[in-house]
Protein backbone atom coordinates (compact mmCIF):
# COMPACT_ATOMS: atom_id res chain seq x y z
CA UNK A 1 0.00 0.00 0.00
CA UNK A 2 1.17 3.52 -1.07
CA UNK A 3 0.12 7.20 0.01
CA UNK A 4 0.17 9.54 -2.13
CA UNK A 5 -0.11 13.77 -0.44
CA UNK A 6 -1.63 17.07 -1.98
CA UNK A 7 -2.55 20.07 -1.11
CA UNK A 8 -5.87 20.22 -0.33
CA UNK A 9 -6.95 23.55 1.49
CA UNK A 10 -10.23 24.21 3.06
CA UNK A 11 -13.60 26.78 3.37
CA UNK A 12 -14.87 27.39 6.73
CA UNK A 13 -18.99 27.15 6.35
CA UNK A 14 -21.49 27.27 9.04
CA UNK A 15 -24.29 25.87 7.56
CA UNK A 16 -25.06 22.20 6.62
CA UNK A 17 -24.07 19.05 9.44
CA UNK A 18 -21.45 19.45 11.67
CA UNK A 19 -18.05 17.75 11.05
CA UNK A 20 -18.87 17.10 6.99
CA UNK A 21 -16.43 18.54 4.20
CA UNK A 22 -15.44 18.11 0.88
CA UNK A 23 -11.34 17.53 -0.05
CA UNK A 24 -10.14 17.59 -3.27
CA UNK A 25 -7.24 15.03 -3.00
CA UNK A 26 -6.18 14.50 -6.75
CA UNK A 27 -6.29 16.46 -10.18
CA UNK A 28 -5.94 15.12 -13.37
CA UNK A 29 -3.76 15.25 -16.18
CA UNK A 30 -0.63 17.09 -14.53
CA UNK A 31 2.63 15.65 -13.31
CA UNK A 32 2.77 15.59 -9.28
CA UNK A 33 6.08 15.81 -7.59
CA UNK A 34 6.18 11.75 -7.36
CA UNK A 35 6.51 11.62 -10.83
CA UNK A 36 3.22 10.43 -11.88
CA UNK A 37 -0.04 11.46 -14.08
CA UNK A 38 -3.53 10.46 -12.50
CA UNK A 39 -5.62 9.96 -15.46
CA UNK A 40 -9.02 10.86 -15.44
CA UNK A 41 -11.28 7.84 -14.11
CA UNK A 42 -8.84 6.30 -12.11
CA UNK A 43 -10.52 6.49 -9.28
CA UNK A 44 -13.89 4.43 -8.45
CA UNK A 45 -16.57 6.71 -8.35
CA UNK A 46 -19.42 6.89 -5.02
CA UNK A 47 -16.60 4.33 -3.55
CA UNK A 48 -16.86 4.59 -0.09
CA UNK A 49 -13.89 5.46 2.27
CA UNK A 50 -12.07 5.47 5.36
CA UNK A 51 -10.69 9.30 6.63
CA UNK A 52 -7.48 7.82 8.99
CA UNK A 53 -5.73 9.15 11.72
CA UNK A 54 -3.84 12.50 10.80
CA UNK A 55 -1.13 11.38 9.11
CA UNK A 56 -2.10 7.70 7.45
CA UNK A 57 -2.12 6.19 11.64
CA UNK A 58 -3.61 3.31 10.40
CA UNK A 59 -2.86 1.60 13.82
CA UNK A 60 -5.57 4.40 15.49
CA UNK A 61 -9.22 4.46 15.01
CA UNK A 62 -10.80 5.76 11.95
CA UNK A 63 -11.80 9.20 12.91
CA UNK A 64 -14.62 9.26 10.19
CA UNK A 65 -15.98 8.22 6.83
CA UNK A 66 -16.87 9.17 3.15
CA UNK A 67 -17.73 8.78 -0.57
CA UNK A 68 -14.58 9.39 -3.60
CA UNK A 69 -16.26 11.32 -6.38
CA UNK A 70 -14.86 12.55 -9.52
CA UNK A 71 -14.95 14.49 -12.85
CA UNK A 72 -12.60 15.01 -16.04
CA UNK A 73 -10.43 17.31 -13.72
CA UNK A 74 -9.95 16.26 -10.11
CA UNK A 75 -11.57 13.67 -7.73
CA UNK A 76 -12.36 14.46 -4.15
CA UNK A 77 -14.26 12.71 -1.24
CA UNK A 78 -17.18 13.95 0.34
CA UNK A 79 -17.17 13.32 4.34
CA UNK A 80 -17.94 13.24 7.84
CA UNK A 81 -15.84 13.07 10.83
CA UNK A 82 -16.85 10.83 14.07
CA UNK A 83 -17.79 14.19 16.27
CA UNK A 84 -18.73 11.57 19.11
CA UNK A 85 -15.48 10.13 19.64
CA UNK A 86 -12.34 12.09 21.36
CA UNK A 87 -10.11 11.35 17.86
CA UNK A 88 -12.81 12.40 15.28
CA UNK A 89 -13.74 15.73 16.94
CA UNK A 90 -10.07 16.92 17.38
CA UNK A 91 -9.43 15.82 13.63
CA UNK A 92 -12.50 18.15 12.52
CA UNK A 93 -11.28 20.87 15.04
CA UNK A 94 -7.61 20.85 13.70
CA UNK A 95 -8.55 20.56 9.97
CA UNK A 96 -11.05 23.62 10.61
CA UNK A 97 -8.64 25.80 12.17
CA UNK A 98 -6.03 25.52 9.86
CA UNK A 99 -8.54 26.28 7.35
CA UNK A 100 -6.41 27.21 3.95
CA UNK A 101 -3.40 25.23 5.31
CA UNK A 102 -4.82 21.58 5.67
CA UNK A 103 -3.36 18.94 2.98
CA UNK A 104 -4.37 15.73 2.42
CA UNK A 105 -3.16 12.72 1.45
CA UNK A 106 -4.70 9.24 0.09
CA UNK A 107 -3.64 5.47 0.16
CA UNK A 108 -3.54 3.61 -3.19
CA UNK A 109 -3.22 0.07 -4.69
CA UNK A 110 -2.15 0.89 -8.23
CA UNK A 111 -4.66 -1.59 -10.27
CA UNK A 112 -3.18 -0.46 -13.92
CA UNK A 113 -0.40 1.80 -14.97
CA UNK A 114 2.25 2.48 -17.37
CA UNK A 115 4.97 4.37 -18.19
CA UNK A 116 5.13 6.75 -20.92
CA UNK A 117 6.52 9.68 -21.77
CA UNK A 118 4.28 13.78 -20.91
CA UNK A 119 4.91 17.06 -21.88
CA UNK A 120 5.02 18.77 -18.47
CA UNK A 121 5.89 22.46 -17.10
CA UNK A 122 9.76 21.54 -18.11
CA UNK A 123 8.84 20.09 -21.23
CA UNK A 124 8.74 16.37 -22.43
CA UNK A 125 9.00 14.06 -18.86
CA UNK A 126 9.09 10.24 -18.05
CA UNK A 127 6.37 9.44 -16.25
CA UNK A 128 4.02 6.67 -14.83
CA UNK A 129 0.25 6.86 -15.57
CA UNK A 130 -2.44 5.61 -13.00
CA UNK A 131 -4.98 4.26 -14.51
CA UNK A 132 -6.50 2.96 -12.12
CA UNK A 133 -6.79 2.74 -8.20
CA UNK A 134 -7.89 1.32 -5.34
CA UNK A 135 -8.30 3.71 -2.51
CA UNK A 136 -9.11 2.28 0.75
CA UNK A 137 -8.43 5.46 2.93
CA UNK A 138 -7.94 9.49 2.81
CA UNK A 139 -6.08 11.35 5.86
CA UNK A 140 -5.51 14.91 6.39
CA UNK A 141 -1.75 15.83 6.48
CA UNK A 142 0.85 18.25 7.56
CA UNK A 143 2.27 18.97 4.33
CA UNK A 144 1.52 17.71 0.67
CA UNK A 145 3.42 17.47 -2.55
CA UNK A 146 0.06 18.18 -4.95
CA UNK A 147 -0.59 20.29 -7.87
CA UNK A 148 -3.38 22.78 -8.49
CA UNK A 149 -6.11 21.54 -5.44
CA UNK A 150 -8.51 23.65 -4.46
CA UNK A 151 -10.10 25.02 -1.55
CA UNK A 152 -13.64 23.38 -1.01
CA UNK A 153 -15.30 23.14 2.02
CA UNK A 154 -15.92 21.60 5.96
CA UNK A 155 -18.82 22.41 7.62
CA UNK A 156 -18.89 23.55 11.39
CA UNK A 157 -20.53 22.99 14.54
CA UNK A 158 -23.59 25.71 14.80
CA UNK A 159 -22.95 27.25 18.35
CA UNK A 160 -25.83 29.68 18.30
CA UNK A 161 -29.26 28.06 19.79
CA UNK A 162 -31.51 28.09 17.34
CA UNK A 163 -34.08 30.45 17.35
CA UNK A 164 -37.83 29.37 19.00
CA UNK A 165 -41.45 31.58 20.02
CA UNK A 166 -41.97 31.15 23.76
CA UNK A 167 -43.69 34.12 25.66
CA UNK A 168 -42.44 36.88 26.31
CA UNK A 169 -42.21 39.27 29.17
CA UNK A 170 -41.36 42.87 30.07
CA UNK A 171 -40.51 42.44 33.82
CA UNK A 172 -37.60 43.80 35.78
CA UNK A 173 -34.15 41.92 34.42
CA UNK A 174 -31.28 40.79 36.16
CA UNK A 175 -29.15 38.13 34.15
CA UNK A 176 -26.92 37.16 36.86
CA UNK A 177 -29.89 35.89 39.21
CA UNK A 178 -31.74 34.35 36.49
CA UNK A 179 -28.46 32.71 35.60
CA UNK A 180 -27.71 32.02 38.99
CA UNK A 181 -30.96 30.06 39.59
CA UNK A 182 -30.64 27.95 36.41
CA UNK A 183 -30.12 24.13 37.18
CA UNK A 184 -26.33 22.63 37.01
CA UNK A 185 -26.04 19.41 35.18
CA UNK A 186 -28.98 19.82 32.91
CA UNK A 187 -29.70 18.57 29.22
CA UNK A 188 -29.03 20.79 26.22
CA UNK A 189 -33.03 20.94 25.58
CA UNK A 190 -32.85 22.60 29.22
CA UNK A 191 -30.57 25.07 28.41
CA UNK A 192 -31.67 25.78 25.15
CA UNK A 193 -34.76 27.03 27.39
CA UNK A 194 -32.62 29.68 29.21
CA UNK A 195 -29.51 30.68 27.01
CA UNK A 196 -28.65 31.36 23.68
CA UNK A 197 -24.77 30.74 22.79
CA UNK A 198 -23.69 26.94 23.77
CA UNK A 199 -19.39 26.52 23.26
CA UNK A 200 -19.18 23.98 20.98
CA UNK A 201 -16.10 22.59 23.00
CA UNK A 202 -17.80 22.36 26.15
CA UNK A 203 -19.53 19.86 27.71
CA UNK A 204 -23.22 20.04 27.11
CA UNK A 205 -24.57 19.50 30.43
CA UNK A 206 -23.07 22.25 32.06
CA UNK A 207 -24.44 25.49 32.77
CA UNK A 208 -20.88 27.12 31.90
CA UNK A 209 -20.69 26.04 28.67
CA UNK A 210 -23.31 28.47 27.94
CA UNK A 211 -24.02 32.27 27.49
CA UNK A 212 -26.16 35.02 27.10
CA UNK A 213 -29.17 34.44 29.29
CA UNK A 214 -32.52 35.94 28.28
CA UNK A 215 -35.15 33.87 30.15
CA UNK A 216 -36.80 34.35 33.51
CA UNK A 217 -35.91 31.46 35.25
CA UNK A 218 -37.92 30.67 38.38
CA UNK A 219 -36.58 29.54 42.41
CA UNK A 220 -37.34 26.05 41.08
CA UNK A 221 -35.00 26.29 37.71
CA UNK A 222 -37.59 26.13 35.69
CA UNK A 223 -37.28 28.23 32.38
CA UNK A 224 -39.93 30.51 31.52
CA UNK A 225 -40.79 33.40 29.22
CA UNK A 226 -38.08 35.15 27.18
CA UNK A 227 -37.05 38.72 29.14
CA UNK A 228 -37.67 41.68 26.79
CA UNK A 229 -35.33 43.66 28.35
CA UNK A 230 -32.31 40.40 28.55
CA UNK A 231 -32.76 40.67 24.68
CA UNK A 232 -32.42 43.92 23.64
CA UNK A 233 -29.24 43.80 26.53
CA UNK A 234 -27.67 40.24 24.82
CA UNK A 235 -28.14 42.45 21.62
CA UNK A 236 -26.34 45.36 22.86
CA UNK A 237 -23.31 43.09 24.20
CA UNK A 238 -23.58 41.59 20.17
CA UNK A 239 -23.09 45.25 19.12
CA UNK A 240 -19.72 45.94 22.08
CA UNK A 241 -22.01 46.80 24.99
CA UNK A 242 -20.55 46.18 28.81
CA UNK A 243 -17.07 45.30 26.94
CA UNK A 244 -18.48 42.92 24.28
CA UNK A 245 -18.61 39.18 23.78
CA UNK A 246 -15.68 36.82 23.78
CA UNK A 247 -17.82 34.62 21.20
CA UNK A 248 -16.41 33.86 17.62
CA UNK A 249 -17.97 36.74 15.04
CA UNK A 250 -19.24 33.74 12.71
CA UNK A 251 -22.05 33.28 15.74
CA UNK A 252 -22.86 36.65 16.41
CA UNK A 253 -25.37 36.60 13.60
CA UNK A 254 -26.97 33.16 14.78
CA UNK A 255 -26.58 34.88 18.16
CA UNK A 256 -28.96 37.47 17.47
CA UNK A 257 -31.44 35.73 15.33
CA UNK A 258 -32.34 33.90 18.64
CA UNK A 259 -32.47 37.36 20.19
CA UNK A 260 -34.68 38.99 17.89
CA UNK A 261 -37.23 36.36 17.51
CA UNK A 262 -38.20 36.47 20.60
CA UNK A 263 -38.49 40.92 20.25
CA UNK A 264 -40.16 39.99 17.10
CA UNK A 265 -42.50 37.83 18.87
CA UNK A 266 -42.94 40.46 21.31
CA UNK A 267 -44.46 43.41 18.49
CA UNK A 268 -40.75 44.81 18.64
CA UNK A 269 -38.14 45.71 16.36
CA UNK A 270 -34.90 44.49 17.63
CA UNK A 271 -31.63 46.48 17.28
CA UNK A 272 -29.52 45.85 14.15
CA UNK A 273 -26.47 43.21 14.45
CA UNK A 274 -23.75 46.03 13.70
CA UNK A 275 -20.64 44.85 12.11
CA UNK A 276 -17.48 44.06 13.86
CA UNK A 277 -16.06 47.14 12.39
CA UNK A 278 -18.47 49.23 13.55
CA UNK A 279 -17.91 48.08 17.38
CA UNK A 280 -14.53 49.11 17.20
CA UNK A 281 -12.61 45.80 16.90
CA UNK A 282 -9.44 46.34 15.46
CA UNK A 283 -8.28 44.11 12.69
CA UNK A 284 -4.13 43.13 11.57
CA UNK A 285 -3.36 44.72 8.43
CA UNK A 286 -1.80 42.23 5.90
CA UNK A 287 1.89 41.96 5.69
CA UNK A 288 3.61 40.68 2.74
CA UNK A 289 5.67 37.63 3.21
CA UNK A 290 7.93 35.35 1.69
CA UNK A 291 6.97 32.54 -0.95
CA UNK A 292 6.47 29.08 0.84
CA UNK A 293 9.52 26.92 -0.91
CA UNK A 294 8.30 23.64 -2.68
CA UNK A 295 7.56 20.75 -1.20
CA UNK A 296 10.23 18.02 -1.38
CA UNK A 297 8.61 15.03 -3.76
CA UNK A 298 7.48 11.97 -1.95
CA UNK A 299 7.58 13.39 1.21
CA UNK A 300 4.96 11.39 2.82
CA UNK A 301 5.15 8.29 0.32
CA UNK A 302 5.40 4.90 2.23
CA UNK A 303 6.54 2.45 -0.21
CA UNK A 304 5.20 -1.23 0.32
CA UNK A 305 8.12 -3.36 1.35
CA UNK A 306 9.23 -6.54 -0.45
CA UNK A 307 9.85 -9.86 0.40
Amino acid sequence: MKTKTFRAAMEIKADGAPGEFRAVFSTFNVIDHDGDVTLPGAFKDSAPVRISAWGHRWLDLPVGRGVIHQDEKQAWVDGKFFLDTTAGKETYQTVKNLSELQEWSYGYEILDSELGKFNGPDGQQDVRFLRALDVPEVSPVLLGAGIDTHTEAIKGVKAALPAHSTPTTDAAWDGPANAARAKTEQNEAYYKRVYAWRDPDGDPTVKSSYKFVHHMVGADGAPGAANIRGCQTGIGVLNGGRGGTTIPDADRRGVWNHLAKHLRDAELEPPELKSVDDHGQEHESATPRSPRPSVIASLIKIEQMED
